[in-house]
């Protein structure tokens, strides 16, 4: 029999150690697989957020620099700011949640909360009952085109397709287009809520609709809103304050009218129901991003990303801030009307 070589024993001591493994030890081999793929998954943190573009200077400025730091993966994913959306990846009986933090507005924010979709956190001046921590506060304006315009449209001018005709641009969601809709026929900013908290309120802001309809060009993220007014794709449009600031310096021929517009709050959230490991660095990313030295990372790379009303850059004050009070109660209810609406007759 020829001798082995010391390099072949240790071979062969290999293979018997990987045949026993498989055929003698199916279970131990069965651990190993395990513990491998959970300590994969415990070292990934995902992250939705509501708009893409908005989404990678957060990357930036918040999500790699945490990942280097921990010495974790995140993952960023992109939402529809849909409280429906977020209820799909929450956690069930069987499996956890998919998601860990989100990012959107506080309307979807409150209701997941109140849903249980979110955790409660400590509450604050600003957010007394804990569901989120605010970050941006932009407001819904209406922008248009100065080319055919020098004058500053109201709402009501938006809905006149006789003397300005052409396509208007509003959101695809009850929120902030039902309450230009009943501004357009003229409800004061401080009394929508007041008829919009009635039935014949809610009959009429759709009725106010049912006349634009064939002109809207409808939007999903604030991203779109203010790409279709650059693109000519509408005349004017409701559009997020902090998207049409981030427009290139060319384009000055876009003009924004504050007044009757509405404040909104985009703020940060925890998602009930991830695994204990991942919770806990969800809870570190927030501490981390809501520290002093990374918000002032974010606004260098977003220089105007803190457009707001009444914010040191001059903007004037939202006349109707949005009511979270009113859309935490209603805005199940309001987005299947909507959605049945939209699949109604032109």
């Amino acid at each position: 029999m020829p001798r082995l070589s010391p390099r072949r024993v240790s071979c062969l001591f290999i293979i018997m150690a990987l045949a026993w493994n498989i055929v003698c030890a199916p279970e131990v081999l069965a651990a190993r697989l395990v513990s491998t793929v959970h300590h994969h998954r415990l070292a990934v943190l995902s992250v939705a957020t509501q708009d893409d573009t908005l989404g990678r200077v957060q990357d930036r400025a918040y999500f790699q620099p945490f990942a280097r730091k921990a010495g974790i993966r995140v993952v960023r994913r992109t939402w529809d700011g849909q409280a429906t959306t977020l209820a799909a990846h929450a956690a069930t009986e069987s499996t956890p949640a998919t998601w860990a933090v989100v990012f959107g507005e506080d309307s979807a924010i409150r209701t997941s909360c109140i849903q249980g979709t979110l955790v409660r956190l400590a509450g604050s001046a600003d957010n007394p009952d804990g569901c989120g921590v605010a970050a941006l506060h932009p407001a819904i304006v209406l922008a248009w085109d100065r080319g055919w315009r020098p004058a500053s449209p109201r709402w009501a001018d938006f809905w006149d397709v006789v003397r300005f005709p052409g396509k208007r641009g509003l959101r695809r969601d009850p929120r902030s287009t039902l309450e230009i809709a009943l501004m357009a026929d003229g409800v004061p900013p401080h009394d929508v809520y007041d008829v919009l908290s009635t039935g014949p309120g809610i009959d009429r802001a759709f009725r106010k609709l049912t006349q634009l309809r064939p002109y809207i060009t409808w939007w999903s993220t604030p991203e779109e809103s203010a790409r279709i007014i650059e693109n000519g794709s509408v005349l004017m449009g409701s559009v997020f304050s902090n998207e049409i600031a981030r427009l290139p310096a060319r384009r000055h021929d876009i003009g924004v009218q504050w007044a009757q517009s509405l404040g909104e709050c985009l703020s940060w959230a925890l998602v009930q129901g991830v695994s204990p490991a991942m919770a806990g660095q969800a809870r570190d990313l927030l501490h981390y991003i809501v520290q002093p030295e990374q918000q002032d990372r974010f606004a260098a790379l977003y220089p105007m990303g803190q457009v707001a009303a009444g914010s040191p850059a001059g903007e004037p004050s939202v006349d109707l801030p949005m009511d979270l009070e009113f859309w935490g109660a209603h805005l199940p209810d309001l987005s299947q009307r909507f959605a049945d609406w939209l699949r109604g007759p032109a």
